[in-house]
C-alpha cells in the first residue's frame, strides 16, 4: 500500500507530495499523519531549506474524505473519528506555519475545503490558469476548518471572506491572483518548475532570518504594538548573532552578493 504522503530532497529543496490521486488528495488520518511526518522530518533535516507542497495527481487536495464522512455516519462514529483526525491535521497546519523554512504550494489542480485552507496556511502558492480555489464547507453543510476562517479574512478581507464562505463559488486563478491569495499563475506544465524557481531563490536566503521572520509575522497577528515590538527587538538581536548576518554585512560592504548559509 502506497504512502499517503511522501516526500524527497534535491539539494536543498524538499518536496511533500500528497499522495492519494484517484481520491484527488482528499484528507483522512492515513494523510493527515503523513504530512505532520514529513513536516517534522523537513523540519529536523538541516540540509532542507526550502519545502514545495504539492499533490500526485489532477488536484492539489479536494478537502476532506466525504467517503469517509458517510461510512463514519453509518457506523454513529462521525464525532469520534473526526476527534482523532482533526489534532493530527491541525498540527500539521500549524506546523507549516511554525517551521522555520519557507513553504510554496504548488497548486497542480483543485484545492477545495481543508485543501484550500493548507494552501492559504503556505507562505507562498503557485497555481495554473485552470486551478479553482473552493471554500466548500457549507455546500456539506459544515462550518468551514483547516485554518481557512484565519487566513482568508487576512488575505482578503472580511466581508469578502464571508461572501467566498457563504456563497460557496469557486474562485478562478487568474481572481485569486488578484485577490492576493496567489502568488502567481503559470501554465500547467510550468507550475512545478516555477515552484521550485521560487524554492532556489529562497534556498539561497538566509533560513534562520526566514525562520525568525515567519515567527513574528505569526506573532503580529494577535501582539499589540509594544509586544511586537519587543519580539522585533529580540530577533533582530539573535539575528545579529549568526554567521548570515556577519556575511550579509560583509557582502554589503564589499558590494557584492552575500553567499548565506542559512545560519
Amino acid at each position: 500500500m502506497e504512502e499517503a504522503v511522501y516526500w524527497s530532497r534535491e539539494g536543498s529543496i524538499a518536496t511533500i507530495t500528497l499522495n492519494r490521486p484517484a481520491q484527488f488528495n482528499v484528507m483522512n488520518n492515513e494523510l493527515s499523519a503523513g504530512l505532520r511526518k514529513a513536516l517534522m522530518e523537513c523540519w529536523d533535516d538541516d540540509e532542507v531549506r526550502a519545502v514545495i507542497l504539492t499533490g500526485n495527481g489532477r488536484a492539489f487536495s479536494g478537502g476532506g474524505d466525504i467517503k469517509f464522512f458517510v461510512g463514519a455516519l453509518a457506523q454513529q462514529n462521525i464525532i469520534p473519528s473526526l476527534e482523532k483526525m482533526m489534532p493530527v491535521l491541525h498540527a500539521a497546519i500549524a506546523m507549516i506555519r511554525e517551521i522555520p523554512k519557507p513553504v510554496i504550494a504548488a497548486l497542480n489542480g483543485v484545492a477545495a475545503g481543508g485543501g484550500f485552507g493548507l494552501a492559504l496556511a503556505c507562505d507562498f502558492r503557485i497555481a495554473s490558469p485552470q486551478v479553482n480555489l473552493v471554500t466548500a464547507f457549507l455546500g456539506i453543510g459544515a462550518s468551514p476548518d483547516s485554518s481557512s476562517t484565519f487566513f482568508l479574512p487576512r488575505h482578503v478581507g472580511l466581508a469578502k471572506a464571508t461572501e467566498m464562505f457563504l456563497r460557496n463559488k469557486p474562485v478562478p486563478a487568474e481572481e485569486a491572483l488578484n485577490l492576493g491569495l496567489l502568488t502567481a499563475v503559470v501554465e500547467p506544465d510550468q507550475v512545478m518548475a516555477e515552484a521550485r524557481k521560487l524554492a532556489e531563490e529562497l534556498a539561497q536566503g538566509p533560513t534562520a532570518a526566514f525562520g525568525r521572520t515567519k515567527l513574528l509575522l505569526n506573532q503580529s497577528l494577535g501582539n499589540s504594538l509594544h509586544e511586537q515590538l519587543h519580539s522585533e527587538a529580540r530577533s533582530i538581536t539573535l539575528s545579529m548573532g549568526t554567521p548570515d548576518f556577519a556575511e550579509g554585512i560583509t557582502a554589503f560592504v564589499e558590494k557584492r552578493k552575500a553567499r548565506f548559509t542559512g545560519k
